[in-house]
C-alpha cells in the first residue's frame, strides 16, 4: 500500500510538471511568432505556410488579436469555436493571462507588448511528447511495482516458511506423540529465547508432568491390584479350604478370624484409598474451617488406642498455650484426623512396647506436632522412599500394613502448606509436622 501511494506520487509530480512545462512551450510559441509578426519579420501568409508544412500533431495553433480582438493572424481558421474564443478574449483582457483544458488540449493566453501595440495571444495544442513519455512513465511504474510486489510475495512467502518452521515442526512432533501414545518425546526447544522456545518449553514441561502422571497411574494401579489381590486370595483360599473339609467348632472359628482379619485389611485399604482421592482434590473444593489441635489430637488419641487395646498413645503439652491462636489452625479437620492417626498408628505399631509419645509445641506463627516411638527405627535407605505410594520397607515383616499412610500423611500436610520432616534411628523414629497456627 505504501510502495503503490509513493508510485502514484511520482507519477503524479511528473504528470503536473509535463503539462506546465507545456503550458510554457505554448507561451514561448506564441511569443515567437508575434514577434515575428510585429517587427514584419517574416509575412503572415509565409508563416502560415510553415505552419501548414509542420506536424500539426506537435505544432501548436497560435492565433494572434490586436488589443481590440480584431484577428492579426491564425494558423488554422476556427481553431476554438467564436464565442469560446470572444470569451477568453476578454478574460485575457480583464485578467492579463488564461489557462484552461479543452479534452486533452491545453490553450494558454496572454497578453504581450509589441513595437507597433499589445497583442493578445491564444495559443492551443496537444502535448503529445509528454503524454508519450507519462505513458512510458506509467508502464516503468507498472513493470517495477509487479516485479517488486513479487518479489515481496516471494520473500514474505519464505520468512513466513522459516518463521513458522519451528511450528511446523511442533505439530509433527505432536502427531507422533498422538500417533504413538509415546509421551517421552520431547519438543525441539529452539534457542530458548523467543515466544516459541517458550511455548515448546512449557509444552514439554506438560508432556513431562503427563508422563510422570501415567507413570504414577500405572503404578499406582499395579499397586493396588497387588494390594487388593493378597487379601482376596487369603480369603478365597480359606474359605475354600473350610468347604472341602469338616473342620472342629474352634478350626472354623479360627478361619472367620483370619478372614475377619483380611476383610478388615481390604477395608482400611478402601478407606485409605478414599483418603487419598480426597487429599487429590484442589485445595480450593476442600473445606477450611478453624480447626483446635489440642482437641483434634485428644481425639485421635483416644480412638487409636480404643481400635487396638495393645497401643498406649502418650499427649505431652511441651508449652503453655495461652492464646488459643497458638495452637489453632486453619484446616480441614478430617484430613488432619487421617494424619495424625496414621502417624501415631505408626509410632504403636512399630514400636517393641506398642508405646507413641506425642509432643505439641510452637515457635513463633508456627505449631509443631511430634510423633516419637522407641521402635525398630528406619533405615536409610528406606527413609528416601518412605513417603511413596505403596511403598514398604525393611520393616513390612514386622507389622502388616499396605505403603499408603506415609504418602498421604505427607499429600494432606502439604494442602496445608506445612511440611513434616522424619529423624531415625535404631530404638528412636520421630515425624515432626510444622503447620501455620492463626497468629
Amino acid at each position: 500500500m505504501v510502495l503503490l501511494l509513493f508510485i502514484v506520487g511520482v507519477y503524479r509530480f511528473y504528470s503536473v510538471k509535463y503539462h506546465d512545462d507545456f503550458f510554457e512551450r505554448l507561451h514561448l510559441r506564441g511569443a515567437v511568432k508575434v514577434n515575428l509578426i510585429d517587427g514584419e519579420t517574416i509575412e503572415p501568409e509565409i508563416l502560415h505556410l510553415i505552419y501548414e508544412n509542420s506536424l500539426q500533431k506537435y505544432e501548436p495553433q497560435v492565433s494572434i488579436f490586436n488589443k481590440n480582438g480584431e484577428v492579426i493572424y491564425r494558423d488554422r481558421q476556427n481553431s476554438l469555436p467564436e464565442a469560446e474564443q470572444r470569451r477568453m478574449i476578454k478574460e485575457i483582457q480583464t485578467d492579463g493571462i488564461y489557462k484552461a483544458w479543452y479534452g486533452k488540449n491545453q490553450t494558454f493566453g496572454f497578453l504581450i507588448e509589441g513595437l507597433k501595440g499589445d497583442y493578445i495571444v491564444i495559443a492551443t495544442g496537444y502535448d503529445a511528447l509528454g503524454y508519450a513519455q507519462l505513458r512510458v512513465l506509467r508502464l516503468v511504474f507498472g513493470v517495477a511495482y509487479l516485479i517488486v510486489m513479487v518479489c515481496i510475495i516471494f520473500i514474505l512467502r519464505l520468512f513466513i516458511k522459516q518463521a513458522f518452521n519451528p511450528v511446523s515442526q511442533m505439530i509433527d512432533k505432536v502427531q507422533a506423540i498422538n500417533d504413538s501414545n509415546h509421551l517421552d518425546i520431547r519438543i525441539d526447544e529452539g534457542n530458548k529465547k523467543d515466544e516459541l522456545a517458550e511455548l515448546a518449553i512449557t509444552f514439554n514441561r506438560m508432556l513431562e508432568q503427563l508422563e510422570t502422571s501415567f507413570e504414577a497411574q500405572k503404578q499406582f494401579v499395579y499397586n493396588i491390584s497387588h494390594e487388593l489381590r493378597t487379601p482376596l486370595s487369603a480369603i478365597i483360599t480359606e474359605l475354600e479350604l473350610s468347604r472341602q473339609k469338616d473342620l472342629s467348632k474352634v478350626e472354623y472359628r479360627q478361619v472367620i478370624e483370619r478372614t475377619l482379619q483380611d476383610a478388615k485389611r481390604l477395608a482400611k485399604l478402601s478407606t485409605d484409598l478414599l483418603d487419598i482421592a480426597k487429599a487429590n482434590y484442589n485445595s480450593a473444593q476442600i473445606a477450611m474451617h478453624k480447626v483446635r489441635l489440642d482437641e483434634l489430637l485428644i481425639e485421635v488419641c483416644n480412638k487409636v488406642q480404643k481400635s487396638n487395646s495393645e497401643y498406649t498413645v502418650q499427649l505431652h503439652f511441651d508449652k503453655n498455650f495461652d492464646d488459643e491462636r497458638l495452637i489453632s489452625l486453619l484446616g480441614n479437620e478430617y484430613l488432619l484426623g487421617v494424619t495424625f492417626s496414621n502417624l501415631i498408628e505408626n509410632g504403636c505399631k512399630f514400636s517393641t512396647d506398642k508405646t507413641c509419645e506425642v509432643h505439641i509445641s510452637y515457635e513463633n506463627e508456627f505449631v509443631i506436632i511430634r510423633i516419637i516411638d522407641h521402635g525398630i527405627g528406619i533405615t536409610p535407605e528406606d527413609q528416601q522412599l518412605i513417603f511413596t505410594p505403596f511403598y514398604r520397607g525393611n520393616n513390612r515383616n514386622f507389622a502388616p500394613g499396605n505403603g499408603i499412610g506415609l504418602a498421604l500423611s505427607r499429600k494432606i500436610i502439604e494442602i496445608h502448606n506445612g511440611n513434616i520432616a522424619l529423624e531415625s534411628s535404631p530404638g528412636f523414629t520421630a515425624f515432626a509436622v510444622q503447620l501455620k497456627n492463626l497468629l
